[in-house]
C-alpha cells in the first residue's frame, strides 16, 4: 500500500504542487476573493466540494451586498441544507463587519499557527477545526491537516491511524494531525502536498 501510494504521489505531484501555488496567489487577494473561499467551505461542509462550488456560483451576484432573503433565495432547493448554510453564510458576513470588514487582514493579524485556526472557528458558523484547516490551506497558509474522510481512510489503510474514526474533540484533532506530521517527516513528504495526494489517491481528483 505504500509503496504504491508514493507511485501515486510522484505521479500526481506536479499538479499537486500547480494547485498550491494557485492556493497560494489568493493569500495575495482581496477580502472579496476570501470570502468567496468562505462561502464555498459553508455550503461544501459535511456534503462536498461540488456543492460548495455551485453555491459560490449561485451566490456570487449577491454576495457582498445581498440580504439574508437574497441567500436564501439564490440558493434555494439548489444545495443541502440551503436555508441554514445561508444563515450560517449571512451571520459570518455580518460578523466579518463586527470584527473590522476585511477577512484577509483578519486572518493575517493573527500570528500563532493555532490561534489563527481557532480565529475561524471561535467566530463563524459552519466552521470546526476541519473546515478551519480547509480554508487556511486553501488561501495560502501552509501546515494544517485536514481530517476528513478521505484522509481518514487513507491514514488507517497505511497504519497511521488504528482507525478511520473522526475526532470527537480539539485534542483528538491535535493528536491526528501529529500523527500525520510525523509520518509526513518520516516519509519526506510536504504536509500540503501529502493531504493532496491522499484526496487524490481515495478520489481520482484534485479539487480543493
Amino acid at each position: 500500500m505504500k509503496e504504491e501510494f508514493h507511485a501515486h504521489f510522484l505521479k500526481r505531484r506536479p499538479e499537486i504542487k500547480k494547485r498550491l501555488n494557485e492556493f497560494k496567489k489568493i493569500k495575495d487577494s482581496n477580502h472579496i476573493k476570501y470570502f468567496e473561499e468562505m462561502t464555498f467551505y459553508v455550503f461544501a461542509a459535511n456534503s462536498s466540494a461540488k456543492m460548495g462550488l455551485l453555491a459560490v456560483d449561485l451566490l456570487r451576484t449577491v454576495l457582498h451586498k445581498g440580504s439574508l432573503e437574497d441567500y436564501k433565495s439564490a440558493v434555494f432547493k439548489k444545495v443541502r441544507f440551503y436555508n441554514k448554510r445561508a444563515e450560517y453564510l449571512y451571520f459570518n458576513k455580518e460578523k466579518i463587519k463586527e470584527l473590522g470588514n476585511d477577512l484577509k487582514l483578519l486572518i493575517k493579524k493573527e500570528t500563532d499557527f493555532h490561534k489563527r485556526r481557532l480565529l475561524l472557528r471561535d467566530n463563524f458558523k459552519g466552521f470546526g477545526l476541519k473546515e478551519s484547516s480547509h480554508f487556511l490551506r486553501n488561501v495560502g497558509y501552509s501546515n494544517y491537516c485536514i481530517l476528513d474522510k478521505h484522509i481518514l481512510n487513507m491514514m488507517n489503510d497505511l497504519g497511521v491511524l488504528k482507525n478511520n474514526k473522526p475526532p470527537k474533540n480539539e485534542n483528538e484533532y491535535y493528536l491526528i494531525e501529529k500523527k500525520i506530521k510525523k509520518f509526513a517527516e518520516e516519509n519526506n513528504y510536504d504536509v500540503d502536498e501529502l493531504d493532496l495526494a491522499l484526496w487524490s489517491f481515495k478520489t481520482g481528483k484534485i479539487i480543493k
